[in-house]
């Protein structure tokens, strides 16, 4: 019965995996929080890196798997969320609660503008790609001049981290690009960090949910195990 009781309690405990029990993503060293067995995201850090894309990417990208309902997620309420998205419209329409994150250039548009590179939906972006959160940061940061033996494509620009190193897109960072309510400096690595952890949470909107589960139940099957050998030294025992 004890052990029942125990189990119980575990299991309906809530399990920490917020800023209290990890540190807070960081710059030096580079760290984000959501990285790692039992890593979760860091709010803050998703609040501002939504100002972020907001801002900076959505004329462009969209984040199509994400409804902006689904910010509520980042610890913002209904009405700030509909606060945040007043003066955002979608085919000139006001944009809802339930609308998806388009981006707002027509894609013909943005192929035009950019030599026929037409700007990828980043819901599944850092999902997609080995360390996609580290990919994201390093290739918002690594714009560069072209070395002296690279010859630019037309309407492309060198990036240290992006393959084959010529990208269509231009450096889209700079800083103070935003401001940050929390009073956080906008260097331009700091919106690169923000932006990456925010695309970390479109593309795995459950891991601190699905995290959670998992230490749930390995803490049942532990105790399950616990009872299973109690239970089988107490028959031997009888027997005995």
């Amino acid at each position: 019965m004890k052990f029942g009781i125990f189990a119980a309690a575990l299991l309906a405990a809530p399990l920490g995996f917020g800023a209290t029990a990890h540190a807070e993503d960081t710059l030096v060293p580079l760290h984000w929080q959501s990285q790692g067995t039992f890593g979760s995201y860091d709010q803050a850090a998703l609040q501002r890196g939504f100002l972020v894309y907001q801002t900076v990417c959505a004329s462009c990208h969209s984040a199509s798997a994400v409804h902006y309902r689904d910010l509520t997620a980042l610890g913002l309420t209904t009405e700030q969320v509909a606060d945040l998205i007043a003066n955002i419209k979608q085919d000139n329409q006001p944009v809802t609660l339930n609308s998806r994150l388009i981006g707002a250039l027509p894609k013909a548009q943005a192929a035009a503008t950019f030599g026929g590179a037409i700007p990828p939906d980043l819901s599944n972006m850092v999902a997609a790609r080995p360390k996609g959160v580290a990919y994201v940061y390093h290739l918002l940061t690594g714009y560069q001049p072209a070395p002296a033996d690279v010859t630019l494509m037309a309407k492309h620009y060198y990036n240290a981290a992006y393959p084959g190193n010529q990208i269509a897109m231009p450096a889209p960072l700079t800083d103070n690009a935003v401001t940050y309510a929390d009073g956080t400096k906008a260097t331009t690595a700091q919106e690169a960090s923000d932006v990456a952890a925010f695309l970390s949470w479109v593309s795995d909107p459950n891991l601190d949910a699905r995290r959670q589960i998992g230490l749930r139940a390995v803490i049942f099957l532990i105790f399950l195990t616990l009872l299973a050998i109690a239970t089988k030294r107490k028959i031997w025992r009888d027997v005995g």
